[in-house]
């Protein structure tokens, strides 16, 4: 027992300065190899192997006070490659899986037994800055200040949950097949589904194509404002963020900062901030609502503090204000926006300095002007709300950052999760019996990066409603793209579709854009929705003119579609998935990524292609059905 609880400290602050520090790359890795459960299986023997071994000689480095040469051996081998710094896990390889829950297990549960043995804070902290910089996780002073500013919040878990293990933790971290969780008190626990739902038997179909009275929406996310940024600053620094006044003037100008922004690790100037919501407003007069989907923060994450947050926040919310006068605008909540970063707490946690109050307090006053007062309770208990639009249509704003996996509060009591997720239940029971229509806003795609328990819950929940729930918006990927829902029980029917509004950063290799939904108003469904951007290289060469803004495509015009149904989308993904469609399939890729230069140059094999059109159709980390299903006919 002493052993399962000294390992979760070091586990996490050792992996999370890889884990939450990029949005991910252009390419995927869905797919399992043959024999993949049988080699899983093995890995399982190997971990604790590793494990023993790392703690063999983790010892005697702090015994003897230097480390031995097959020490040093062992982690030049399991040091990362500074490219998978800029991935998410689900981006990663399928072959590096294994590796990385290698590291989370084995060096962390060192770094752990050394603080279960009497180490400091301070010798724990040092330590673990040292390994973090030798297995090339970060630069050192990345590491460290990320480290310190989480360090506290894992201690306190660590003292408070003495029945977790190394396992559990990476298992949860890291949410991949190599790392198998089997702890019951992250698996079991649900929510109380009324029972008057119908079985799933056909794709849900809908509305037909737009119409001249369809309500219009402008979706707005991922803006990034960063502060820092300056022009002509070093682009190339290595950091999470660069472009940054810190960061100061590089030798070669090819590596400084451009005026509207950068492809590379950099955020969105101010100056990039106004212009996208002037023009919105300019172009789109005419908007019934804006949809502001979340992450004002920038990817400085390593620096960040409540003040300098807040800053920002109180700053980029009254630029809406500003900007779009009477119009409602519905907000909600990013991973960026919490002190640490994705950090929201959850359970019953009894310090105050933990709390993520500060924030929802914040967000209430800020969002009041275009909310219901009704809405102000649920916003300080926890960021999320609902709120009557006209009479048969309601929006919920989720704050679904609580289920991303590098939350470590998940760690402390999972099934804490279950709180909003029933809420968000009875007030679609509530709907239900009104007769009303629902959009659902959430940060995270549930499919990108959510805890699986609750991916799972959140899936059964859309399916039971999944004729009152009429569309989802979500953000955080920064990708122009969309995902489709299946039935758990009947994968074959497609029940709900959720909208990406892509990102107002060009961080990392796309083009800035925000997206126009048109909606019936009736049934409340997208009946087509319009994408603008604009080329970043073009924009920096004309640093003195306004940004070209175009329309890059129309979703209905560009695949043909009668209706944007999940059964209309279903048909086009079908298509997608074989040879005939390869083009098609390119050319959402091309859009995916926004048409941005840095993408469009490295390309997109058919492999990546496939990969990509497996990520519109996963929805939950555990399963492959519907991908497994597409890889049949892509290549006949």
């Amino acid at each position: 027992m002493k052993c399962q609880v000294s390992v979760l400290l070091g586990a996490a602050l050792l992996c999370l300065v890889v884990l939450v520090l990029q949005p991910p790359t252009v390419r995927g890795d869905r797919l399992q190899p043959k024999g993949y459960k049988q080699t899983v299986e093995k890995l399982q023997q190997f971990y604790a192997s590793f494990e023993q071994q790392v703690s063999r000689e983790f010892r005697r480095w702090k015994q003897q006070g230097s480390m031995t040469p097959h020490f040093r051996h062992l982690i030049a081998a399991s040091a990362i490659g500074k490219s998978e710094r800029a991935q998410e896990i689900r981006e990663l390889p399928t072959a590096r899986e294994g590796p990385l829950c290698a590291i989370c297990r084995g060096f962390g549960g060192s770094v752990l037994e050394f603080r279960r043995e009497g180490a400091s804070r301070e010798e724990v902290f040092n330590t673990t800055v040292e390994l973090c910089t030798m297995l090339n996780l970060q630069e050192e002073s990345i590491c460290r200040g990320l480290i310190d500013l989480n360090i506290d919040t894992i201690l306190y878990i660590v003292d408070n949950r003495p029945e977790l293990s190394s396992a559990s933790l990476c298992a949860v971290v890291f949410q991949s097949g190599a790392c198998v969780l089997d702890d019951p008190t992250f698996t079991e626990w649900a929510v109380e589904l009324d029972p008057n739902g119908t079985p799933v038997t056909a794709s849900k179909a809908g509305t037909p194509q737009r119409g001249p009275n369809d309500l219009k929406i402008v979706q707005i996310t991922d803006l990034h404002f960063d502060p820092n940024y300056r022009p002509g600053y070093n682009a190339e620094c290595g950091a999470p963020a660069c472009c940054r006044e810190s960061q100061g003037v590089p030798e070669d100008p090819a590596a400084g900062a451009g005026h509207w922004g950068d492809y590379r690790n950099c955020d969105t100037p101010w100056n990039a901030v106004e212009d996208l919501l002037e023009r919105v407003a300019e172009e789109h007069a005419d908007a019934d609502f804006i949809y502001h989907t979340g992450d004002i923060i920038d990817h400085g994450i390593w620096e960040t503090s409540i003040g300098y947050n807040v800053r920002s926040i109180s700053r980029v919310v009254e630029k809406f204000r500003q900007t779009f006068g009477e119009t409602p605008v519905y907000n909600i909540l990013g991973n960026h926006e919490a002190h640490p970063t994705n950090v929201y707490e959850l359970g019953e946690v009894t310090r105050p300095d933990f709390s993520t109050n500060w924030l929802y307090h914040l967000s209430a006053d800020l969002w009041s002007q275009w909310l219901p007062q009704a809405a102000q309770q649920t916003i300080r208990l926890g960021g999320y709300y609902t709120a009557l639009v006209c009479p048969g249509f309601r929006v919920i704003a989720l704050n679904n950052n609580d289920c991303y996996t590098f939350n470590w509060w998940i760690l402390f009591q999972p099934d804490a999760l279950k709180g909003q997720l029933q809420w968000l239940h009875d007030v679609l029971l509530q709907a239900e019996r009104a007769g009303e229509k629902v959009h659902i806003l959430a940060h995270l795609p549930i499919s990108s990066d959510c805890f699986s328990v609750w991916q799972r819950e959140y899936r059964r929940i859309l399916e039971r409603f999944r004729d009152t729930i009429s569309a989802q918006f979500h953000g955080h990927t920064h990708k122009d793209e969309f995902n489709v829902f299946y039935a758990s029980e009947s994968p074959e029917h497609a029940v709900g579709v959720a909208w990406n509004g892509g990102s107002g950063t060009s961080h990392t290799n796309v083009n800035p854009n925000y997206v126009v939904y048109y909606v019936n108003p009736e049934t409340y469904e997208v009946t087509d929705f319009e994408s603008y951007a604009y080329n970043l290289t073009s924009a920096n060469m004309s640093p003195d003119e306004r940004p070209a803004w175009f329309r890059m495509y129309s979703f209905q015009e560009e695949y043909g579609l009668s209706d944007l149904s999940p059964a209309g989308v279903d048909a086009m993904i079908q298509r997608l998935g074989t040879p005939a469609g390869r083009d098609e399939l390119r050319r959402y890729w091309e859009y995916k990524v926004k048409l941005a230069d840095a993408s469009l140059a490295t390309d997109c094999t058919e492999e990546c292609l496939l990969n990509h059109l497996c990520e519109i159709v996963t929805n939950q980390a555990d399963d492959l059905r519907k991908c497994q299903e597409l890889s049949e006919t892509f290549f006949d």
